[in-house]
């Protein structure tokens, strides 16, 4: 088990910037609204310590293992994230907006079997038993993540839902850097590319901590304030709940 010096420096980037964005949401208490952010970016770094100090010890076995463990919770964690994201954006006052919830399962639950027959139809032509599974996994993922974004904002606009700009910031984020891993893991199923794996791999970590350096930056800055309900707004609600009373009214009346 060997990495080139730049696969190295990248693999510390990234657990720099885990920690880094980690530490910005404690700071300013956005793992309130973010549990399952805060809980996928804890084990992203202690699993990346946990590598890294098997690497150094020389275990491979172990690695490997611990590397296996890893990709089906990580695979959890960020399809939560996206319901996490998707209970603030499709749940704004804490209950699920009509048609919603079955819209957006629906659409989900068949962008996840598209997902998985691509992952199945795609046959890497890996080094080892390890990368094709890595090849696979995080094709899977990726796909996953971006298609059940689009289905979210689908639904929300279908349904004329607002979004907050710390949820807008995260979900665009994961997007984004989801999308660029469906690229890279598609070159990487090509059999003329196996021999720029290694350089192709490092994009996912040059990628992940250009988006964890953006989401820092969103997540520390407060969102603005909203803006207050326009006065012919305002008046036009007020006539609808007293038209909705005097309704109620004549419906209770005594025949």
């Amino acid at each position: 088990m060997h990495f080139t010096v730049l696969a190295k420096l990248s693999w510390a980037l990234g657990s720099v910037m885990n920690i880094a964005l980690l530490l910005v949401i404690t700071l300013r208490a956005r793992w309130r609204q973010f549990p399952v952010l805060t809980t996928w970016l804890a084990f992203l770094s202690v699993r990346s310590i946990l590598l890294f100090a098997l690497y150094l010890d020389g275990s491979s076995l172990w690695y490997t293992r611990i590397w296996m463990a890893g990709l089906f919770p990580d695979f959890v964690l960020q399809l939560c994230l996206v319901l996490e994201i998707a209970r603030i954006v499709l749940r704004p006052t804490g209950t699920w907006v009509r048609d919603a919830r079955g819209y957006f399962f629906a659409a989900g639950i068949a962008g996840i079997a598209v997902a998985a027959f691509l992952t199945w139809y795609v046959s890497p032509l890996a080094s080892s038993a390890r990368r094709v599974w890595e090849i696979r996994s995080n094709w899977f993922t990726s796909l996953v993540i971006c298609e059940l974004f689009v289905v979210m904002s689908m639904t929300a606009n279908r349904l004329g839902l607002g979004w907050r700009n710390h949820v807008m910031a995260v979900g665009q984020t994961l997007t984004a850097w989801s999308g660029v891993m469906v690229v890279k893991t598609a070159i990487q199923s090509f059999p003329a590319t196996q021999h720029f794996y290694g350089q192709l791999d490092q994009i996912r970590q040059v990628t992940y901590a250009a988006a964890a350096c953006w989401l820092m930056l969103q997540l520390w800055r407060d969102e603005p304030e909203r803006r207050p309900i326009s006065p012919d707004l305002s008046e036009y609600i007020l006539a609808l709940h007293r038209r909705v009373e005097y309704d109620l009214r004549r419906l209770d009346a005594p025949q």
